[in-house]
């Protein structure tokens, strides 16, 4: 039997999946769509979307990003990791420890979500998941399926 699979969402892929002109927007439709076939599960964390609809929050992008904010929150096929104090510190020490990389806190509390998880593969450009020894797999076009 096979395990459904689980990707990570980084901010980069909502961003390019909900902003059409982004340089990595054909990628993330492409990988949408590619999800969507696969009936995968999606993990993000919630520091993640708040990310997203900072970084969207100019007057021509808010209200679709709220509305893809709330969708995340809908969907059965995405499960979003809320704010937990215990997790904030752990990635605060990671924040920390890590002196010799420019990851943010959200790349360090994405990276701990995604250990915890168990899951390899972040839908991401980042190349700072890389680094953390995970697949950024935006970087590569989804698998073909037949």
């Amino acid at each position: 039997m096979n395990a459904t699979p689980a990707y990570f969402a980084d901010t980069a892929f909502w961003i390019a999946l909900a902003h059409r002109y982004d340089q990595h927007h054909t990628q993330a439709s492409a990988w949408g769509k590619y999800l969507i076939q696969q009936k995968a599960v999606i993990l993000t964390a919630e520091a993640v979307l708040w990310e997203w609809m900072n970084a969207l929050a100019a007057a021509g992008t808010r209200r679709t990003t709220a509305e893809g904010y709330r969708r995340c929150h809908q969907d059965p096929n995405i499960e979003v990791v809320p704010f937990a104090s215990d997790r904030i510190a752990e990635a605060v020490r990671i924040y920390e420890g890590r002196a010799d990389k420019d990851w943010s806190l959200t790349d360090c509390l994405s990276f701990l979500v995604m250990e915890q998880h168990q899951i390899p593969r972040a839908l991401t450009t980042d190349r700072h998941f890389q680094q953390a020894g995970f697949e950024a797999v935006l970087l590569v076009d989804p698998p073909t399926t037949a």
